[in-house]
């Protein structure tokens, strides 16, 4: 098999944050990198997402209960577009079950997680499940989002791992789609639109609204990163 651990840091690794409140810096501790050729095989995701010594190195992920709506618990994952590698697929070991992941707003799949662990002892918490989810992407990316999903209403989630599988970014790749979360200037974009005499139709005009707000989301994520 081609593909290898990477023990030693990457010079720019991907960050990784949670909607839901975390020890600082304790969340980058869960992440594992994995590195291959391109063409090379799928990662060995039974080995690479195997439980550590019963409840070693778990953090918790907890919900911020101020807040009257609902608040689903996500993580965000995001790579260094102009770093020359791109993520290829997922795997998670956690207290979650299940997990979704999205490319921006875009439902890109669900892994059913796999029961590994039993019975793990926490001060706070007599008993704790963990589950191992992976899910290799159709399209390679620089950035997505993971929605971890448990079963019953659940104020707190437990990490072990994340493990992200990361390859070369391929020619194609990179000539044929721009990097998730680059910053289009839609103020000049609106500018040169009007100075041509255009004026943008409503359906554009909701469309530019739209990408203002997911731009706005995305750089609210990784200030408080």
């Amino acid at each position: 098999m081609e593909t290898e651990t990477v023990h030693a840091p990457l010079t720019r690794p991907p960050t990784l944050a949670s909607s839901w409140d975390a020890a600082c810096g304790a969340l980058a501790q869960t992440l594992r990198l994995t590195r291959a050729g391109l063409g090379a095989g799928d990662a060995d995701w039974e080995e690479l997402l195997a439980p550590s010594a019963a409840g070693q190195d778990l953090v918790i992920l907890k919900r911020n209960l101020k807040g009257q709506d609902e608040n689903p618990c996500f993580l965000y994952l995001r790579c260094d577009p102009h770093g020359g590698e791109e993520i290829v697929s997922i795997g998670i070991l956690s207290s979650a079950r299940n997990m979704e992941v999205y490319l921006g707003e875009e439902y890109c799949g669900t892994s059913r997680g796999k029961n590994v662990c039993n019975g793990l002892d926490n001060s706070e918490h007599e008993k704790i499940t963990l589950y191992k989810k992976y899910l290799k992407l159709e399209s390679p990316t620089h950035a997505c989002k993971i929605k971890l999903l448990s079963f019953g209403e659940k104020n707190c989630v437990f990490i072990s791992k994340v493990v992200v599988h990361m390859r070369p970014v391929s020619a194609h790749s990179s000539a044929g789609s721009p990097a998730l979360g680059s910053r289009i200037d839609l103020e000049r974009v609106q500018t040169i639109m009007e100075s041509m005499g255009s004026k943008l139709s409503p359906g554009a005009q909701q469309l530019m609204n739209m990408v203002r707000f997911q731009q706005q989301n995305w750089a609210d994520i990784w200030k408080r990163d």
